[in-house]
């Protein structure tokens, strides 16, 4: 093996890690992007319907644009979905075997996804798990110049880890039923104090923290009808909320917006919108990739940070540039690179140029982590 024992180690120990914290997959995927000495691009995938964690996808190594092209284009016309039948629990399966290479290099998929990655459709991975309720695996993309040096043993690695990831899933099943408070205050890094409210498309409040049950009370930024609908000061934000919670219930958008708004007494708060579907709150350790309904919004508030003093502390604590700092803000604010690149009036190929460098700087490989980063400092900010 190419990879040294102490090597497996580590990610044998990152992989436990996981078992308790299911965001350490992150971790775990990135680690093994790195340990094969080349470029390598790496992903765990799967659901779990008993856990109603379903389904998950983590990935490493991957351009971030390229990876936006997947999402809009490909995520459900994989050429190797077809291939995942073929495939044994804890056994290897090469790509090519997945997807022979004649008929792959004929796809668009092959030409938009995997050609710009320097030809990475060689590879393969490992079923970690498959039931009538679940399925999990992790594989990874390979140059086709690397092939011969490297495909045998990555196969080797994946086949040597799965008995470990499994025991790991099987531990994040078991302690899949968070409190919904408690999985929205973690997944989101919401922060200590901040109010938690969750409406339906018709802006029925389902659900309120102690926290947002005193500012509905107190009526000073959002509200209660007496029908127990949300009502907010700003007629800006509540018809922008109808809106989104519209385009979310049609699953014409993945809700992910931030607001700020000024109370009655003048005083400026931050809210967070995140769509999220309202049957399965209670048992997502995975994050927000839900996919049944009926669907809502959770909306997250809390005392907001001058905007141009928050940048500048993100700036400064991260090294970045003033416009790779924007660029990261926006980001996390839930802008897309488009309307980054028309808000300043800038080139999309601009933009993301800056925003290569800003995640070269943080030592970020994929922008959740670099928004993860901007979120873990705005959640420092003491009011």
């Amino acid at each position: 093996m190419v990879i040294a024992v102490e090597q497996f180690a580590s990610l044998s120990n990152l992989t436990v890690a996981a078992a308790m914290d299911p965001r350490g997959w992150q971790h775990v995927v990135d680690e093994l992007g790195k340990c094969m000495g080349s470029q390598f691009c790496t992903q765990l995938i799967g659901y779990d319907r008993q856990s109603k964690a379903a389904p998950i996808a983590y990935s490493s190594g991957y351009d971030p644009h390229v990876m936006d092209i997947y999402k809009q284009n490909y995520a459900d016309k994989n050429p190797y979905a077809a291939g995942f039948e073929h495939c044994r629990e804890g056994h290897a399966i090469s790509c090519h075997e997945l997807c022979r290479p004649e008929s792959l290099r004929k796809t668009s998929f092959y030409s938009d996804i995997l050609r710009p990655h320097e030809d990475i459709h060689c590879g393969g991975g490992t079923l970690l798990v498959r039931d009538e309720n679940r399925m999990f695996l992790i594989g990874g993309n390979i140059r086709a110049k690397d092939q011969e040096r490297y495909e045998k043993d990555w196969m080797e690695l994946c086949v040597r880890l799965a008995p470990v990831m499994r025991q790991s899933l099987e531990i994040n099943r078991m302690i899949a039923g968070l409190s919904f408070e408690k999985w929205a205050t973690e997944r989101h890094q919401l922060g200590t104090g901040t109010a938690v409210i969750v409406v339906d498309p018709a802006m029925s409040i389902q659900f309120a923290c102690s926290t947002g049950q005193k500012l509905l009370a107190h009526g000073g930024i959002v509200g209660a009808t007496q029908d127990s609908k949300l009502h907010v000061s700003s007629e800006k934000v509540q018809g922008e909320l109808i809106h989104l919670a519209g385009l979310h219930e049609k699953r014409h958008q993945t809700v992910f917006r931030s607001f700020r708004i000024n109370d009655t007494a003048g005083r400026r708060w931050l809210c967070r919108v995140i769509g999220v579907r309202l049957g399965e709150l209670d048992q997502t350790p995975f994050g927000s990739f839900m996919t049944k309904t009926p669907s809502g919004l959770l909306l997250a508030i809390k005392p907001d940070m001058p905007e141009q003093l928050f940048r500048k502390m993100v700036q400064q604590l991260t090294g970045l540039s003033a416009a790779e700092t924007e660029i990261a803000v926006s980001l996390s604010d839930g802008l897309t690179l488009s309307q980054i690149a028309q808000t300043r009036n800038a080139s999309i190929h601009t933009v993301r140029n800056q925003l290569k460098s800003a995640l070269s700087k943080s030592d970020c490989n994929r922008q959740t982590q670099l928004v993860q980063k901007v979120e873990q400092l705005r959640g420092q900010v003491l009011i």
